[in-house]
Formats: C-alpha cells, sequence, structure tokens
C-alpha cells in the first residue's frame, strides 16, 4: 500500500487531482519513473504527446441575446467547455440555428440551414464527435449541444464531454433549461462564445522493458497513470498503476536475482500510458507511432507486439473480479485478435476457479486502453474490479456462496462508489481484492511468458500482418462508453 500511499500525497500536493497537466500527473510519472530506474535493471523509456485545445485559459463565456435581452450565462452552472473544441473569440452575437432530430443526420443539418451560424442540438441518439463532425460539414461558427433532461442527472451541464482531436469549431455543453430556453424561441436569438485554450505539450507515456527475451515477440503490460480532475483517482486508476509497477519490480528482482529462476524467452513491457481519461490518447498515440512505415527499431514496432494485457481499476470497494470476455468484442475486431483474446479470458477464468474466487464477465468494448491494441490485431485481456456499474443482488450472492455469508458485498450499489467523484482517496482501496487482482495478473504473465510458442497459441491461424496506419480509432463501437453520448 505505500506506493498507494505516495500516489495519495501526490495527488494531494495537486489540489487533489493527477489530471494530466498537473503537478500530481507529472509527480506519479516522476514516481514511477524514479521506483524503476532506482530498484530495477529494466529499460526505462518516455515517449511524449501533445493534447490538443485542453487547457483554458481564463473563464469561457456564454451571452445570449434574446429579443433585445443580453444574458451572461455562468461557466459551470450553465454551461461546460467540450474537451477539444477550439477557441472562439466573437466580437458580434451570431444567430442560433435549432438543428432538429438530435442533428445525427446530414438532411438535419441541411434543412436548418446551419451555415454561419451557432447550432443548437440536443443531447442524444449519436455521439458528441459525430454532432461535432456534422456541425464542422456544415459549416458553423459553434456548436452548443444540450443535456435532455430525460433522468434527473441529465439536467446539468456536464464536465469532461470529449469532441474530436482534430476538431476546429467552439463547442459548449449546455444545461437542459438553457438548452430549452434557447431553443424556444424560433427568432431573434443570438450569442456571443469567448474561450481561449492551448494545447497540453509533454504529456508521457512511461514503458519499462526486460532487458531479456525476444524483442519481436513482445508482451506488453499496460495501466493508465493519470486520473479525473475531481479527485486524486486512487482506484481509477492508481490501483492499476501501482499495481504495474509491482509486477515490473517483482519480475525483474527475480530476473536478476535468483538463480532458480530463468528467463522468458519473450520480452516484457510494462507501460503506464498517459491521458487514459480524455479518450485513451496515451495507448493510441503510442500504438499509431508502432505502426507507422518510419517505425523500423526492432521491438518499437506493432508486429513486434503479441499481446497487450490490461490493467484498470484494481481495488473497488464493492468490487466483483471481472474478467474481459472475449465474446463482447465489437463486431468490428480483426479476425486475428479474436482466438488469442478468448485464450486469454478462459485464462484467467481457470485461475480465479482454481482459487476458489467468483468471478464475472467485462465487456471488452470502448472503455480502457486496451482498445487500439484490439483494433490494430492483437490479443487481449485484463482484470478489473469495476466502476459505476451497479452489483445485482444475484452477483452479490454468487459471491457470498463462495466467499461466506457477508463477503458478497452490497447489491444495487456501485462496484466504486467514489468513480471519478473526489473521495476516490487511499480509503477508497479494498486490499483484499487488490491483492487477488494482482496475483492473477502475476499468474497471467508467467504463464504467457512460459509457453514454448505463445505466438502459436495465441495466433493459430497467423496473425495480422499489415500494421499500416489506418483510422481504426472508429473500429470500436462508441456506444459502449456511455461518457461519449
Amino acid at each position: 500500500m505505500r506506493h498507494l500511499e505516495q500516489l495519495q500525497v501526490i495527488a494531494d500536493r495537486s489540489n487533489g487531482t493527477r489530471a494530466i497537466a498537473t503537478e500530481g500527473f507529472n509527480g506519479t510519472l516522476d514516481y514511477m519513473t524514479s521506483q524503476l530506474e532506482q530498484n530495477t535493471n529494466l529499460i526505462v523509456s518516455r515517449q511524449y504527446f501533445t493534447v490538443r485545445n485542453y487547457i483554458i485559459q481564463g473563464m469561457p463565456q456564454l451571452q445570449s441575446l434574446v429579443d433585445g435581452n443580453i444574458v451572461n450565462h455562468l461557466y459551470l452552472t450553465d454551461f461546460t467547455h467540450i474537451l477539444f473544441s477550439s477557441r472562439a473569440n466573437f466580437d458580434t452575437f451570431v444567430p442560433v440555428v435549432v438543428i432538429p432530430n438530435l442533428g445525427c443526420q446530414d438532411s438535419d443539418w441541411t434543412n436548418a440551414s446551419a451555415a454561419d451560424s451557432v447550432a443548437l442540438v440536443k443531447r442524444g441518439d449519436c455521439t458528441y464527435p459525430e454532432k461535432s463532425a456534422l456541425a464542422e460539414k456544415y459549416r458553423v461558427k459553434g456548436l452548443l449541444i444540450y443535456n435532455d433532461g430525460t433522468a434527473p442527472d441529465r439536467f446539468q451541464p456536464i464536465q469532461g464531454v470529449r469532441n474530436n482531436l482534430n476538431t476546429t469549431i467552439p463547442a459548449y455543453f449546455l444545461s437542459y433549461n438553457l438548452g430549452m430556453q434557447l431553443g424556444n424561441v424560433t427568432t431573434n436569438t443570438s450569442v456571443i462564445m469567448n474561450i481561449d485554450v492551448s494545447d497540453a505539450n509533454g504529456i508521457g507515456n512511461i514503458c519499462a522493458d526486460t532487458t531479456t527475451g525476444d524483442k519481436t515477440k513482445t508482451i506488453v503490460v499496460g495501466s493508465h497513470s493519470d486520473g479525473v480532475t475531481a479527485g486524486s483517482g486512487i482506484n481509477d486508476n492508481g490501483s492499476g498503476t501501482v499495481g504495474n509497477l509491482i509486477l515490473a519490480l517483482n519480475l525483474a528482482h527475480l530476473f536478476e536475482t535468483s538463480s532458480s529462476y530463468s528467463t522468458y524467452k519473450y520480452r516484457v513491457r510494462f507501460c503506464w500510458w498517459g491521458a487514459e481519461e480524455l479518450g485513451l490518447l496515451g495507448a493510441r498515440y503510442h500504438v499509431d507511432q508502432a505502426s507507422l512505415p518510419s517505425t523500423t527499431t526492432v521491438g518499437e514496432r506493432l508486429q513486434d507486439y503479441l499481446v497487450n494485457l490490461n490493467y484498470d481499476m484494481l481495488a473497488g470497494p464493492n468490487y466483483r473480479f471481472g474478467i474481459h470476455d472475449s465474446s463482447t468484442v465489437p463486431s468490428t475486431t480483426p479476425t486475428q485478435a479474436r482466438n488469442g483474446t478468448s485464450q486469454i479470458t478462459d485464462l484467467f477464468r481457470q485461475w480465479f476457479s482454481e482459487q476458489n474466487l467468483p468471478w464475472s464477465n467485462a465487456s471488452l468494448g470502448g472503455g480502457s486502453d486496451y482498445v487500439p491494441f484490439l483494433a490494430a490485431g492483437l490479443a487481449v485481456g485484463g482484470v478489473n474490479t469495476g466502476a459505476g456499474g451497479i452489483k445485482s443482488a444475484s452477483e452479490r450472492d454468487q459471491y457470498a456462496a463462495i466467499l461466506g455469508i457477508g463477503n458478497g458485498g452490497l447489491a444495487n450499489a456501485a462496484y466504486d462508489p467514489c468513480y471519478h467523484q473526489q473521495c476516490d482517496r487511499i480509503t477508497n482501496i479494498n486490499p483484499f481484492a487488490y491483492e487477488k487482482v494482482v496475483k492473477a495478473a502475476a499468474y497471467a504473465i508467467e504463464y504467457l511468458g512460459r509457453l514454448n510458442d505463445l505466438e502459436k497459441w495465441l495466433y493459430p491461424q497467423g496473425r495480422l500482418k499489415n500494421f499500416e496506419l489506418f483510422n481504426r480509432h472508429q473500429l470500436y463501437d462508441f456506444r459502449n462508453d456511455p461518457d461519449l453520448i
């Protein structure tokens, strides 16, 4: 727990956060690097990338002019900035055009004659990036998406909504009430949007490689190192960050000091990805760079990777042992990745069953850093203890039947009630669950590392051979990520 306690100290020194572009995130990377460099002979490297239009300078502004009345709306109360949207500097009021039918079809935009206006569209049916792409296509000057009011938590503006990375228009997310107010006035409605945003530079990934093993047959073990701005991120994902560190420290120690512990045939690369909370940006950047034709260094090419094991949220207080279920991979997943992913699913299920521990299925949708590896045709797998999902009564009873009465957790409650909240602190960790998941992760590395032909075990029909860069970011179903709709 001492490493987790240190991450809590780092967060506390940074206004309670370890989000990117903060002292908390940079301190996390420095701590991880120092632990790896001081205590192992692993080859440690950093990879830097830029997050466009992320840092807000000053206070965003939104003014509306309705029938001659000017109103200044409050940031975070009436509206928020949609991440990655561009800056705005309106010197005059721009007419608002209401986009019908939730703005998910070209016809919605052509019928509204949206060009040179600020488009107002309700949340729903398609993702925010899809709405934004249509807005750009039809040459709007700004985009206002408002909440739909369909549930108690769907009235306020949402922080952290993400746009396309290359968007060129400013975009705000409005409260339901403000959206309805602007939308119900059919004439003489206009707005001024002013926001200054800048790029976040030098966002880091860390990788640490074993000095032995075939570089062209690499096992990648990953977790994300950043948290959200709202809290310290000790379960999400300090638990994965530290769990991965423990795996790296222990394996390096065994390789260096134990004469009876032989090294693997395969290189193991432990990685900590940045900016996962903003859309898997660090892992996506890494996979993209490894896919480039100009990347020719042996060991740095995507073709040198065999598998990605991903560990994200390992110690939820109302935990489940969620094994990534190969049957839930998106339909667009390359066929070459499916067999190995199924093998890894079965490997974890076998371990938990042999340990007389319960387990649950966890979706392989769009929610964590395995996505770009899976979309590129690599086998993936992992375990987590759940996020904001709800533990059912039947799952509680399933766990209690194996772990004992009273040990099944709370039914009809979140796996992690502090998910993405300020209370995700060191007190949010379940030590029992944490120990079991990290042991499962260690077992998976050991099992794969000892296989005589890991590549054949994962890809009996052969691997995907064409690793050219393509737009694989759309290869998974965005609807698996509720934060995007």
